[in-house]
């Protein structure tokens, strides 16, 4: 097969190069769910089935997360509070390089949500101390797929050559907070401090290659990103609680990070065997220090009780975000002096509000129903070279689930179900300049996400003599 033109040649040329492009835009952006959202997770039985909407009227355990300021005022502390969520997720992406492709990927696990309990020092007086473990982030997903099309289906070629393209994408979050929480009754409010002690580990890696073939000869592309790193710092929640007639209500705030210490290494590589010319862009860097950071947060909620029901609302603001996590060290394209590389890792989030609102119905002693609605906005956008905040979709959340009363002890079931997506997520153009609309190339991908959660969880209340 030859080409039609010496224009085409050129044109030509550029399909394996800008196909590395085509990748960095779509990997380097879009990759995980859930990694750009605040409100992923809740913690402990009751606020699950509610949405998280309690920071007003957390009156358990799961208030050293909350609002602190709501432990003092508990009447009796559990021994134990804990549960586990099973997880179905699904993690979508269409029209990826080719029209009508597809990457996708499906998940199951079992992840522990929150560990607490209470310290027993009496000579703490009136005030309580309580030690927590909670799973903030836990997430893991990979892609692989491939494509090969008739070269003679696009306007420059001719003959029986072929077009094919592979991407290969893996990606691993984990994030965990272990944390003390001091609180202290004032008169009819609740005072108190959660200091949490966070550990994040991160790895992102993919490949993404092109191949033509005609009868001059072969061209190929092919791009590799990666990343790791892992990072501890410490943070603290303010919370206030208190309450008056049918309210409970309650203020949180969450202080920007401190960084302890961390270490990471960037791997960039991009390879092009063109008609024209070959290409080499590669570093590996390893030993580096890490500045992962989470930000200023306020929230707010309020608890209104009813004749036998309850409602709950809840909001938090999230700050702005924008901080290397991973400093690499510019550099030099190989067969390329005047082209100047920056591989940093960078963190950045827009501010956001989430909402959530939860409705408590007791029919019995022994039985209450739950349901609830909550936001989960990303703080991700598309088009801002953020590389740890990989979902600029917006994510809603649906529960209902129900708290059975045995002896001193509870049980909790419930189901939620989250979803999202974006159009347009990734944007390229496989040959620059190509006014024809081909059939064949994609000039755009569209993300999607659900999640499926069943809840299942128990609250052990020991006798004081225990």
């Amino acid at each position: 097969m030859g080409l039609i033109s010496a224009e085409a040649t050129t044109r030509r040329t550029f399909i394996a190069a800008s196909m590395t492009l085509c990748l960095a835009a779509l990997f380097a952006t879009p990759a995980a769910a859930q990694d750009s959202q605040w409100w992923t997770n809740q913690y402990g039985n009751r606020a699950r089935l509610l949405g998280g909407a309690v920071i007003g009227s957390s009156r358990d355990l799961s208030a050293v997360y909350y609002n602190p300021g709501g432990l003092a005022v508990v009447e009796e502390p559990d021994a134990l509070l804990t549960g586990y969520v099973f997880e179905l997720d699904n993690i979508k992406y269409t029209d990826v390089l080719f029209r009508d492709t597809e990457l996708s990927s499906t998940r199951f696990d079992a992840v522990a949500g929150l560990i607490a309990g209470q310290i027993p020092f009496n000579f703490l007086g009136d005030s309580r101390l309580a030690y927590s473990y909670l799973t903030r982030h836990n997430l893991e997903y990979r892609f692989n797929e491939g494509g090969t099309v008739p070269a003679d289906s696009f306007p420059d070629f001719e003959g029986s050559g072929e077009l094919s393209a592979a991407v290969s994408f893996e990606t691993r979050l984990r994030e965990y907070w272990g944390g003390l929480t001091w609180s202290t009754p004032l008169d009819r409010f609740g005072l108190g401090v959660s200091m949490f002690v966070a550990n994040r580990s991160q790895r992102l890696r993919y490949n993404g290659s092109l191949t033509a073939t005609d009868g001059v000869g072969l061209q190929t592309s092919s791009s590799n990103r990666s990343y790791d790193y892992y990072d501890w710092r410490l943070l603290w929640k303010i919370g206030v609680a208190t309450s008056f007639e049918r309210w409970n209500v309650g203020l949180t705030i969450t202080t920007p990070s401190l960084h302890l210490f961390g270490n990471g290494d960037i791997s960039y590589e991009t390879v092009a065997v063109l008609a024209d010319a070959d290409q080499l862009t590669s570093t590996f860097q390893d030993d580096l220090g890490t500045g992962y950071a989470n930000s200023w947060a306020v929230g707010a909620g309020g608890e209104y009780v009813g004749d036998g029901w309850k409602a709950h609302i809840a909001l938090e603001w999230f700050d702005a975000i924008d901080v290397v996590v991973l400093d690499g060290q510019p550099f030099y394209s190989q067969t390329d002096s005047t082209t100047v590389i920056d591989p940093d890792v960078n963190n950045i989030m827009r501010s956001l509000v989430n909402v959530a609102v939860g409705y408590e119905y007791t029919f019995s002693d022994t039985y209450s129903g739950y349901a609830t609605f909550y936001t989960d906005w990303t703080g991700s956008e598309a088009g801002v070279a953020s590389a740890t905040t990989t979902t600029p979709w917006n994510l809603w959340t649906f529960g209902a689930g129900a708290i059975f009363t045995i002896g001193r002890s509870e049980f909790t079931t419930g189901l939620t179900y989250k979803f999202g997506g974006r159009e347009n997520i990734a944007q390229f153009n496989l040959i620059p300049n190509d006014d024809v609309e081909d059939e064949l190339l994609s000039d755009g991908a569209d993300g999607a996400f659900w999640r499926l959660s069943l809840v299942l969880g128990f609250k052990l209340e020991f006798a004081p003599d225990l």
